[in-house]
């Protein structure tokens, strides 16, 4: 019991250290626009609440799995594993933990204070389920691996070594597995509504990218500025190696959105890779491992504006709204080409 208690007192420590530090929450497009939706509900809106409750799900339940898998690593398993602790207790350290997660937290007050109390059970209820799930995946008896064609990207150009650093960083957020799963959902959607919305799908499309979106204003910090060090002895031109890095993000968008509306998607991405094209190569923000990635909210309230109007415009007004955005992305390629070479001779 002892142990018990020693290892809540770290988690409660650890919760505190969290919110109350600027470096831990920081600013993310997907959580930012999730904390949006819910203050737009608010105001005597429950009805209309309650009448989304679908696209509730779809966006919560992603966000719920990616705070959930959080929750395994905010304390070393290997240290865990030590602790002579009966099943019982390991159960109620892990609902612990994924409680005193600070952005569970401040959905839970959101839900609460704006909803009121059905919205916050109907949150706890989701999230408790969405827990044992994954608490009961994680301690099967047998090993769940990863195809080894989704593990790495295979490719014939002397800059795949590059591209399969890149997209194992990208899988090591929590961006990518929630962009994956609102993907998975809004598919799912597609394919076995009853009478699926033609509407949703640029929306759904948004919110894929959306939720990889600030990965671009870290794009060589995700690994804790590592590759960074690594990339600047490599005798390859910079424009190269933005590009190779932008395929790892725009390839498995591309194939998230091509169930929903993958004119918006792509434009989407377009976008948001040229806006954080200067963070990315300027700022110096490391970034840990399963984490949601944290960016500068000039930069994603960009992303999200700008990103925003041109999936919206691709999805109404033709292809021509993409071509702009690839227009705008081109250009950041050739701007970055003349960041990257000031920062080697820096």
């Amino acid at each position: 019991m002892a142990q018990l208690l020693a290892l809540l007192s770290l988690l409660k420590e650890l919760m505190v250290k969290e919110l109350s530090s600027s470096s831990s929450v920081r600013f993310n497009n997907f959580l930012f626009c999730i904390f949006f939706i819910l203050s737009a509900q608010g105001g005597g809106s429950k009805s209309r609440f309650w009448s989304t409750s679908f696209f509730q799900l779809v966006l919560l339940v992603p966000l719920l799995f990616t705070f959930s898998v959080d929750t395994q690593h905010r304390l070393p398993p290997e240290r865990v594993g030590t602790w002579p602790l009966t099943g019982t207790q390991r159960l109620l350290l892990s609902l612990t933990s994924f409680v005193l997660n600070p952005l569970f937290i401040l959905l839970f007050v959101g839900y609460l204070l704006w909803m009121g109390l059905a919205a916050g059970a109907f949150f706890v209820l989701l999230a408790l389920i969405v827990h044992a799930a994954v608490y009961a995946v994680d301690r099967l008896p047998f090993a769940l691996s990863m195809p080894a064609g989704f593990r790495l990207i295979k490719t014939p150009l002397k800059l795949g070594g590059i591209m399969q650093e890149s997209w194992c960083e990208l899988r090591g957020t929590l961006d990518f597995w929630t962009a994956l799963l609102i993907a998975i959902s809004g598919t799912l959607y597609r394919l076995f509504g009853r009478a699926p919305e033609p509407e949703a799908f640029p929306m759904l499309s948004l919110f894929v990218g959306l939720a990889m979106s600030t990965t671009t204003q870290r794009t060589l910090r995700l690994d804790e500025g590592r590759a960074l060090l690594r990339y600047r002895l490599l005798p390859i031109a910079g424009w190269k190696l933005l590009v190779t890095q932008d395929m790892t993000f725009l390839i498995p968008l591309a194939v998230m959105t091509s169930f929903l509306n993958l004119r918006t998607g792509l434009t989407f991405g377009f976008v948001v890779i040229a806006v954080g094209r200067f963070p990315s190569l300027r700022q110096r923000a490391n970034q840990r491992r399963w984490r949601f990635v944290g960016g500068d909210p000039r930069f994603g309230a960009a992303q999200i504006l700008l990103g925003g109007v041109g999936g919206i415009g691709a999805a109404r007004m033709g292809v021509w709204v993409l071509a702009v955005a690839f227009t705008l992305y081109v250009g950041s390629v050739f701007w970055g080409e003349m960041l990257w070479k000031r920062y080697l001779a820096a």
